[in-house]
């Protein structure tokens, strides 16, 4: 079987990327010099940040963990599956599925770096919105949409990753 080797999902990423950073950059004109950053379960705030630090935070933050993600796919293919608990593994990494499942593995990884992004993404746009209130207030409502949607994807993300090793053909 031929490698299989694709550029779309690393093309996706990147412009996830570029569209999360292009978001905060532009978008952070409308938080005040002194942003609320962390919320009790009242929706009161409890911790703040200067406007440059939170924005430089968000920025690094949506940066470095997909980036850590990313490179521990990356890292999984590279070293031929080092590290890689999946069921069946010896089926799947023998030689003649090895580059077809590692490829599959990297992909998989991209997936969960844009997901991060995009729950990075969905915290930023709740900041905004809770200081855009005065005072500022994040209802509790917002935390758990945000949260339970990202809870929804993972779990798919995961079944959909260990759901693709179970099915060993005969």
């Amino acid at each position: 079987m031929k490698p299989v080797r694709t550029l779309w999902p690393w093309a996706l990423l990147a412009l996830a990327w570029l569209a999360f950073a292009a978001y905060v950059w532009l978008s952070a004109g409308r938080l005040p010099e002194r942003v609320a950053t962390h919320f009790g379960l009242n929706g009161e705030p409890n911790g703040w940040e200067t406007h440059a630090d939170y924005v430089r935070s968000t920025l690094v933050f949506g940066s470095v963990v997909p980036a850590f993600i990313v490179a521990l796919f990356v890292a999984m293919r590279l070293g031929n599956g080092w590290g890689l608990n999946i069921p069946h593994k010896d089926y799947w990494l023998a030689p003649e599925r090895r580059q077809e499942t590692l490829a599959f593995v990297q992909r998989q990884g991209l997936c969960f770096a844009a997901l991060l992004i995009a729950f990075f993404a969905g915290m930023h746009y709740f900041i905004l919105a809770a200081n855009a209130q005065a005072p500022a207030n994040l209802p509790s409502s917002f935390a758990f949409r945000l949260g339970g949607a990202f809870l929804a994807a993972t779990i798919i993300w995961v079944a959909t990753f260990t759901g693709h090793f179970f099915r060993k053909p005969l």
